[in-house]
């Protein structure tokens, strides 16, 4: 438990200070870090998904091209080009795993979709990440407050009064009882936080329903990736932090919300 909160304590005070001086002529600081993140995320993924296998020289593809997506998104999001890229770049994608699949004997269906699989699910939310980051500090706070209060409750409550399972094959210690404490209050002190802040425009009731969407799906984004690392037979991602795992373990929770927040900031 020591190490746990250590090493919590040393990731949030360096991701703290990345985000905070990530703006202007900084901005590289927290967008760079988000495409790192990215990358090392599509590597835990990638090795997962081989466990207890070696991975072999095309299973890298997929964490170049990570890099390749992420980096082009945090430098030109804002501008007509990237939806040109993303269209061009999804189609590249596909043509190049198509060949891969016809000339490689060895790259099967299964390489095929995985590997489309772990560009998508590593790249995209740290790329909302730093698309958030640039509309503003409060609502990358926002955002960690809702996932992390969300989780903080859930657990406490969950011990406390937890007594029905709330998918005990994919994470047996979780229950209903605390999925719902963590949802009421991580949405309520989340919702206080942004409006009183005024990180957005709309009023108490439309924020709180954001949030509660936002909880919800943090909360999912923690059981898809519980369920990886359980049909994976892995207890952690990686050991990169000591006492969290590795990237995946520390921010699954967070990766699916910060793209539905995004959404919601783009088309609201």
């Amino acid at each position: 438990m020591r190490q746990r909160i250590v090493t919590g304590t040393v990731l949030a005070v360096v991701l703290g200070a990345l985000a905070y001086f990530g703006e202007g002529k900084l901005e590289f600081l927290f967008s760079g870090a988000c495409v790192l993140l990215a990358v090392i995320a599509a590597y835990e993924f990638t090795k997962m998904s081989r466990h207890p296998g070696i991975l072999r020289w095309f299973d890298y593809i997929a964490v170049l091209l990570t890099a390749l997506f992420s980096t082009f998104s945090v430098l030109y999001f804002d501008r007509i080009i990237y939806f040109i890229y993303v269209f061009v770049f999804l189609l590249g994608m596909l043509l190049l795993y198509a060949l891969l699949f016809i000339i490689i004997k060895d790259f099967t269906r299964h390489d095929f979709a995985n590997q489309i699989l772990t560009i998508l699910y590593t790249s995209l939310g740290f790329i909302a990440f730093a698309y958030l980051r640039k509309e503003g500090l409060t609502l990358i706070v926002y955002l960690f407050l809702v996932s992390m209060l969300t989780d903080v409750f859930a657990y406490f409550i969950g011990i406390k009064f937890g007594k029905h399972r709330l998918a005990p094959i994919i994470s047996p210690k979780k229950s209903v009882e605390g999925a719902i404490g963590g949802l009421v209050v991580g949405s309520v002190l989340a919702s206080l936080f942004a409006y009183y802040l005024n990180v957005f425009d709309y009023g108490f009731i439309l924020i709180l329903m954001l949030s509660i969407l936002l909880s919800c799906i943090s909360q999912i984004g923690d059981l898809i990736a519980s369920k990886f690392k359980r049909e994976a037979n892995i207890k952690d991602y990686s050991n990169l932090f000591p006492g969290h795992g590795g990237v995946l373990d520390r921010f699954d929770s967070s990766l699916f919300a910060a793209i539905f927040l995004m959404l919601a900031v783009i088309l609201i």
